[in-house]
């Protein structure tokens, strides 16, 4: 693994890259509360792939703006886009897990020309409205225990408050595995980065301006359908992320396949053989 602070026109992003630059390169975005580092133990699964997986805006060594329009999920794609910019990359495979799951289908829907395959994971179809529905009926008898650390997110000032000086605490109890335990050193570098000062807001910032992307995304892709080949890898155990979230994903995505895998909501980090097999067949195979 190489580590670069990369200057961009949108700021410095640290980037984690792995294997020859002349393969073809796969950008891989890492979600909440993670850095780039996710990647680390399935990036040696992705033999002849060139592995890009920046740290996202506010998180891991990256910029950390305060203002919270830098955390729109279409600000936050042009921040990729940059990176890969910069990097004299014009087209690439995608992929994104959590929040980056998020991004790179915004980002699919701003230059699908740009990306040749689309790999997301345990993330929801953001534009579509009715498997959104369809799955919080199903939890709502445990929505706020599965749930409760969204809406904790999104209240202004009282993270702050709460988790400063408690930052291994915090990130160790996300940090459990279901099917297998997350790496100890992938907990380390998540919890050296939460206690970057700013970290706990800009992460919270991420939630804080949900509100704002499902606006965006009902006023203009509420009928939008990405026609890239497409993977939606899940993992059967997450709590949160539930199998109602990707039904019916053929109305959103043309050329759409789905891979089921024993694991919970952070499968890359408990399942990284099996999650990295599922992406290099999907990309090389």
């Amino acid at each position: 693994m190489m580590k670069t602070l990369l200057s961009t026109p949108r700021g410095t992003f640290n980037i984690h890259t792995y294997g020859n630059p002349e393969n073809p390169p796969v950008v891989l975005l890492h979600g909440w509360p993670q850095t780039g580092y996710c990647w680390h133990h399935l990036a040696a699964h992705l033999d002849g792939l060139y592995v890009i997986a920046p740290d996202l805006r506010g998180m891991g060594d990256s910029n950390r703006e305060l203002d919270l329009k830098f955390y729109t999920k279409d600000e936050m794609s042009l921040d990729i886009f940059a990176i890969a910019d910069a990097l004299n990359i014009d087209q690439f495979y995608l992929g994104g897990h959590d929040w980056g799951g998020a991004i790179v289908q915004e980002m699919a829907f701003m230059h699908p020309e740009r990306i040749k395959k689309l790999i997301i994971i345990n993330m929801v179809i953001i534009n579509n409205p009715v498997g959104r529905a369809k799955a919080e009926e199903v939890l709502i008898p445990h929505q706020f225990r599965s749930s409760w650390y969204q809406f904790f997110l999104s209240i202004k000032d009282l993270p702050e408050a709460l988790i400063a000086g408690k930052e291994e605490v915090w990130v160790r109890f996300f940090s459990r595995g279901i099917s297998n335990p997350v790496p100890e050193d992938a907990i380390q570098e998540y919890i050296r980065c939460y206690k970057i000062p700013h970290s706990i807001t800009t992460a919270a910032n991420i939630y804080r301006t949900l509100p704002q992307d499902r606006e965006r995304w009902k006023a203009r892709y509420a009928t939008h359908k990405v026609d890239i080949p497409t993977n939606f890898i899940h993992g059967v155990l997450d709590p949160v992320i539930i199998k109602e979230y990707i039904e019916g994903v053929e109305a959103y995505y043309s050329q759409v396949t789905v891979t089921k895998l024993k694991g919970g909501h952070f499968i890359v980090d408990e399942q990284p053989a099996a999650v990295g097999k599922a992406i290099w067949q999907f990309l090389l195979g």
